[in-house]
C-alpha cells in the first residue's frame, strides 16, 4: 500500500495534516509544503522499497514489514541517523523518530486519503494512474490542438 499525491488537484488546504495530527494523538507525519505560488505539495514517507533508514537504524526501531517500512517506537534510540538517511527528508527526531506508517491499523485506510477535499491524496494506485493518464491525453490533445 501507498499514498500517491496528484498536486494538481492539491489545493493547500491541509486537512491531511489535521488529520494525521488528529489519528496519531497530536503528532502529524504528512506536511505540505509550498512551492512558491505554483503549488503545494503533501511530504510524507514513500516507504521505499530499498528504505536507507531501515539500513540507518541501529536499534532496529525502524524496518520493512512486506511493503511497508514500520516503526517501533519502544526500540528507538533518538540518535538520527534515519533522518540523516532518508533521501526525502521525511523521517525526524524529536526524542524518538516519527514517520507516516499508512495508519496502517486504522479501518478505512490513511486518514489523510479519506480527509482531502480535492481527493488530491489516494490509496489506489489504478485510480492514481487512471488520473494520470488522463491528464496526460488531455495535455497532448491540447498541444495539438485537438479539442
Amino acid at each position: 500500500m501507498s499514498v500517491y499525491i496528484d498536486i494538481d488537484r492539491c489545493i493547500g488546504c491541509r486537512t491531511c495534516e489535521a488529520a494525521c495530527q488528529m489519528e496519531h494523538d497530536g503528532q502529524g507525519h504528512i506536511n505540505v509544503h509550498y512551492v512558491e505560488d505554483l503549488a503545494a505539495v503533501p511530504i510524507f514517507c514513500r516507504h521505499c522499497e530499498e528504505a536507507y533508514c531501515t539500513t540507518a537504524c541501529i536499534t532496529g526501531a525502524l524496518y520493512k514489514d512486506g511493503e511497508i517500512t514500520a516503526f517501533d517506537a519502544s526500540k528507538c534510540s533518538g540518535c538520527g541517523l534515519c533522518t540523516l538517511a532518508c533521501p526525502f527528508g521525511v523521517v525526524w527526531t524529536d526524542r524518538i523518530a516519527h514517520k507516516c506508517d499508512l495508519c496502517r491499523y486504522r479501518e478505512g485506510g490513511p486518514a489523510c486519503v479519506n480527509a482531502c477535499p480535492a481527493q488530491a491524496l489516494s490509496d489506489d494506485f489504478d485510480r492514481a494512474v487512471s488520473m494520470a493518464r488522463s491528464r496526460a491525453a488531455l495535455t497532448i490533445a491540447a498541444f495539438r490542438g485537438v479539442r
